[in-house]
């Protein structure tokens, strides 16, 4: 090795920064599109590393070119275990109509997380906060052990965040998801209220609209 290569060596990089952020955005599912921030990979080497490096980021775009029928069953198989995972939480197979409102809603749910949008997200995390209450008030079994157990303290943590969202993004909402959202926070108040005999103050903004 010459002395020119060797100072050519000497003055590559030691660390490699190389941004894969939507490399992979195409293959993952809408759900996980809204929650994934881009990453940047780091490299760590020097002049191996520098060569190793675009062969790296050219085999990872080679295995996001997909044929049009390879997304098709992509996008068959994600839809596959959506309309499991309803049918077990129904306890039936979903109905042709059903399946179809599913698809719309997926598409939905990816065409918002592609905006970035984040009113969807606090829906969705309300969602989740309202079925935590009802398990931690004893009102229906852990989804993973099969148990009924109360825990004042998680429902009433789950029942403040939920109505904390609920006044942060009520005025955006259309008028059937907001009547149905403050039905569902007066319910979450309402049972914590009579299992653990300690009513929920409403808070000092405005009303919930019933």
């Amino acid at each position: 090795m010459t002395d020119e290569q060797n100072q050519e060596n000497q003055d590559q990089p030691k660390i490699h920064i190389v941004d894969r952020r939507g490399i992979d955005s195409e293959n993952s599912a809408p759900a996980e599109e809204e929650s994934t921030p881009p990453k940047l990979e780091v490299i760590s080497g020097g002049a191996a590393a520098a060569t190793e490096a675009p062969a790296a980021e050219e085999n990872a775009e080679a295995e996001d070119e997909m044929s049009e029928e390879e997304a098709r069953q992509m996008q068959a198989e994600l839809e596959e275990k959506q309309f499991e995972a309803i049918a077990k939480q129904m306890g039936r197979p979903l109905t042709e109509k059903e399946k179809d409102s599913v698809r719309e809603e997926m598409q939905r749910q990816a065409e918002t997380a592609m905006r970035l949008e984040v009113t969807p997200l606090l829906v969705q995390t309300m969602s989740e906060l309202s079925g935590r209450a009802a398990v931690h008030l004893g009102l229906m079994p852990n989804p993973y052990t099969r148990l009924v157990a109360r825990n004042d303290k998680e429902a009433r943590l789950a029942i403040d965040a939920f109505s904390a969202m609920y006044e942060t993004v009520r005025f955006g909402l259309e008028g059937n998801l907001n009547k149905e959202l403050a039905r569902v926070l007066n319910d979450l108040k309402a049972n914590y209220a009579n299992i653990t005999g300690k009513p929920i103050a409403d808070s000092s903004g405005p009303k919930l609209i019933l």
